[in-house]
């Protein structure tokens, strides 16, 4: 249910891995104030979505096939200046991050850290702090 005064985030989700597309959607599902608007397989598929649904935030796989993920981001910015992109990688490559940001990426998520740092993500793109997702509190109290 979306709280009064807090803004709904609408995402595109982009990735080429059917379970991880399906693992971040339940994820997405039990944030508050997000709504999943789109789903894109690759970045063609992706710059054609953004022009019809206009997300608010669009959160890009770093490694697909044809166009990768920091090629996607630079043409999103591009041809949409005022799109927000979050990459969304397994990689762990030093360096990773700032090269993600110079591409026009505004964040960067390892999908080992999914659930500890995407909410904080979502949280910020919304102008809120974050909370700590409710799934999270429900692990923490039974530690």
């Amino acid at each position: 249910m979306l709280q009064c005064g807090v803004k709904h985030l609408r995402i595109l989700v982009v990735d080429d891995s059917p379970a991880f597309v399906r693992t971040l959607c339940a994820f997405l599902e039990n944030c508050p104030n997000v709504k999943i608007v789109g789903l894109a397989d690759n970045a063609s598929q992706a710059l054609v979505t953004i022009g019809e649904l206009q997300p608010d935030l669009v959160l890009m796989d770093l490694q697909m096939a044809g166009m990768n993920g920091l090629e996607a981001t630079s043409e999103i910015r591009h041809r949409f200046p005022g799109m927000a992109v979050v990459i969304v990688t397994s990689h762990e490559v030093p360096g990773l991050e700032r090269v993600c940001h110079e591409s026009g990426a505004c964040g960067f998520v390892k999908k080992s850290r999914l659930y500890e740092d995407l909410p904080d993500v979502l949280a910020r793109r919304r102008g809120e702090r974050h909370l700590r997702h409710p799934a999270k509190r429900v692990i923490d109290k039974k530690m």
